[in-house]
């Protein structure tokens, strides 16, 4: 075998890795966000309506201050 097949097939190769490398990577990427948000939301909704429930006066005195 010669030199220059033995880099033609090196390069070939690397190509290939490199391509299975970036086709696995963008899904995975863009599952990841998706379940970043999926997480998030629930997340964002429960925060916000602690925030609307500590807005709203109470019909007892708050303990909290004195």
């Amino acid at each position: 075998m010669s030199m220059s097949s033995l880099l033609v097939i090196l390069v070939i190769v690397t190509a290939a890795v490199a391509l299975a490398l970036g086709l696995a990577y963008l899904p995975m990427r863009l599952l990841l966000a998706q379940m970043a948000k999926a997480v998030a939301a629930p997340i964002r909704d429960f925060i916000q309506r602690q925030r609307d429930r500590r807005g709203l006066s109470r019909p007892t005195p708050d303990r909290r201050k004195p």
